[in-house]
This record gives structure tokens, sequence and C-alpha cells, in this order.
């Protein structure tokens, strides 16, 4: 059975914000609980070391926990490693085990020689999911500044 909940996948780019806001705006309005889950990649070699500590990925997924509990929506997260090549896999995996009724992912939208050097984690999940898979944009940019989004509006305001 399929429970109203969504995995919402983060990385640690303002992709992700965009994706966080959404999906509290999402899951206030149709009552569906988070699971948020943050996959720290590994590189392909043990020489290198990955770029992100693991208790840098356990901040970043508490941190988004409390924003989506801060909104009224009920949210647990979920940190696991894996190497770049089977994140997506694993995002996808971890959305059928949790039950969860769709993804919630986000988007950088990497132009020119950046896009052939990234490794393609959306595609991937969208391709692989048979789960309904919610790409959510990245912030709006003016003038190479991002807008703030309503959450750093409110922020600002107070």
């Amino acid at each position: 059975m399929i429970r109203n909940r969504l995995l919402l996948a983060i990385d640690q780019f303002e992709a992700g914000d965009a994706a966080v806001d959404f999906t509290i705006g999402h899951a206030t309005q149709s009552g569906a609980d988070v699971v948020v889950l943050h996959v720290r990649e590994l590189p392909p070699t043990l020489r290198v070391p990955p770029l992100e500590s693991a208790g840098a990925a356990r901040d970043l997924v508490a941190l988004t926990v409390l924003r989506m509990r801060d909104a009224g929506v009920a949210a647990r997260g979920l940190v696991f490693s894996a190497r770049e090549d089977t994140v997506a896999r694993r995002i996808v995996e971890v959305a059928v085990d949790e039950q969860c009724a769709g993804i919630v992912i986000g988007s950088r939208r990497l132009r020119g020689i950046r896009r052939l050097s990234g490794t393609r984690v959306r595609e991937r999940v969208v391709r692989t999911s048979h789960l309904p898979v919610i790409v959510a944009p990245p912030g709006l940019r003016c003038s190479g500044r991002v807008v703030m989004s309503a959450r750093n509006d409110r922020a600002a305001a107070s």
C-alpha cells in the first residue's frame, strides 16, 4: 500500500533548497508526511576523499527536517552513502522501501561544459523510478543573484 508520503531527495546546493520549499508547500496542502533523504556521494576510487563529511550530511538533513516541522509538516530524515554512479538507484530504492507516493528532487540545470561533468542523478532517478518524480527547478536568478525564497522573505521582514 502506498501512503500519502513523499521522498524529498536533497543535496547541499541551491536546487535542494528550492525542492524543500516546494515540498513544504505541497505537503501542507495535501497532508503528506515527508522522508528527507540525503545520499552522500562517495568518489569512485578510495584514494580521493568524499567532498562532504558524514557529519555535514547529517546536519543538512537535520536542518531540513527541522524546517519541515516548523512549517507543520511531519518529517523524518535519512542519510546514506553511495558511490557516485549508484546515487540515483539508492534514491529510488529508499522511496520504494519507505512506501512513498512520489519523489521530489531539485535541479541544478547545469549548462555548457559543466553539464558534461555532472553525475546526472536527476535524469537517472526519472528514468529508473516507477513512482512519479517531481523536479523542482532552482531559484530564480536576477543579474547573477538568487532571488530570495518566500521563507527568506519572511525572515528578512522580521
